[in-house]
């Protein structure tokens, strides 16, 4: 698939809009460079911050026109599905707590939605907007920007093949320690919100980074955890959440697993890595170390499995940008998940089926999954035991 022949065929690229991601936004900017980076959606609305004044500013400074600069994210709605020229899709960069009225919202207006990780705050939220996000026509994805990664799609396709046979371990972490999060600031206002039990409760940190590692490893494997025994604690000096995250846990398919999350992992510049380990085989990547997936086999050399090579996955080599050597990086995997949206969102507009584009985009079921581990993780460690859950999408449990 062509993704810039889709723009040819419409005549036009996705009308976008942004919530959140202003100039006093930490991964706004992030946001900005990646959805770019294909010239597949122009950017014509934006509702950028809570602060009307940084929220023109954000907008002016992205040559929106004044008409569609919104102080608020419900005038954005309540003007853009009536304007002929209205949007098609938007990006929601809120806090958490914000995440499902947003996102339903505009779903429900039939305006296609990604949406910031994790899903939501709470896990009545997630299922509340996993249920807006199946009974709607328009598309709804959450920016796991980690699955864009070749090697991560190629470890996925691995696991698939059998190359490892049948999975037994799976071990994920994202254990960070830079000073941004290692310790309080001296001034308490200047807390970000990720060390605000406002956003989600006092685990925020299996939100904001756990969620990546426990994608991830449901992305790769393919099995959803089902029980987990918790050990969440508060390292950091003035600290009002949990800061570090022990799992333990079961899996679906049958196998066991760990997951780390820490903002406490001193010296750790981003720490985000899986390990899995079948009964033929290991793999094991680093995010650090982008472009290589290590594969292992008993008794064997282990073999070092680089980007672009034609050896690769048909979903890998999509994923590749730039030929063997040179290396891609963070912000080309963030700009797959972008580029993968807007083709599935150029190919609905085009009456065309988008399946295609967004089997490698995580869903609100995999949102839901996390909250679900959330809370259930929380549940261990109040009570000191295993907490088991469902696993099911909510149309299975509710047929």
């Amino acid at each position: 698939m062509s993704h810039e022949s889709l723009v040819s065929r419409l005549g036009r690229r996705v009308r976008f809009g942004i919530i959140g991601g202003g100039l006093d936004s930490v991964i706004g900017e992030t946001h900005l460079l990646a959805l770019r980076v294909d010239g597949l959606a122009d950017i014509v609305a934006g509702a950028m911050s809570i602060d009307p004044q940084v929220a023109d500013a954000s907008a002016a400074a992205l040559l929106i026109d004044t008409s569609r600069r919104y102080p608020t994210w419900q005038d954005m709605l309540a003007a853009e599905p009536a304007r002929e020229d209205g949007v098609d899709a938007v990006v929601v960069i809120t806090p958490p707590q914000f995440h499902a009225e947003i996102s339903a919202a505009f779903l429900e207006a039939g305006i296609h939605v990604l949406c910031e990780k994790p899903l939501t705050s709470t896990l009545e939220q997630a299922e509340n907007l996993a249920r807006v996000a199946e009974e709607s026509d328009a598309m709804f994805t959450v920016t796991h920007c980690y699955t864009g990664y070749p090697m991560v799609r190629e470890a996925r396709e691995l696991v698939r093949s059998g190359a490892l046979g049948r999975i037994t371990l799976i071990e994920g972490q994202f254990a960070a320690g830079d000073p941004g999060v290692l310790r309080e600031p001296e001034d308490p206002t200047k807390r970000h919100w990720h060390f605000k039990p406002s956003s989600m409760g006092k685990a925020v940190v299996l939100g904001e980074v756990g969620s990546h590692a426990h994608n991830i490893v449901e992305y790769v494997t393919g099995q959803r955890v089902t029980e987990v025994t918790a050990q969440l604690t508060t390292v950091a000096e003035r600290r009002e959440i949990y800061d570090n995250a022990y799992l333990t846990l079961r899996f679906g398919g049958g196998a066991v697993g760990r997951l780390w999350a820490s903002f406490v992992a001193a010296g750790n510049d981003h720490g985000l890595a899986f390990s899995i380990y079948g009964d033929e085989g290991a793999l094991k990547w680093e995010q650090e170390s982008p472009e290589y997936l290590w594969l292992y086999r008993p008794g064997q050399a282990a073999t070092r499995i680089a980007r672009a090579l034609d050896s690769t996955s048909e979903q890998s080599r999509a994923a590749t940008r730039i030929r063997p050597g040179h290396p891609e990086g963070y912000l080309m995997a963030f700009a797959n998940i972008y580029r993968d949206f807007f083709s599935a969102v150029l190919l609905k507009l085009l009456g065309e089926d988008p399946s295609t584009a967004l089997q490698t985009l995580p869903t609100a079921q995999d949102g839901l999954s996390t909250m679900r581990l959330i809370d259930a993780a929380v549940r261990s460690n109040d009570e000191q035991v295993p907490v088991t859950f469902n696993t099911q999408p909510l149309a299975s449990l509710e047929n």
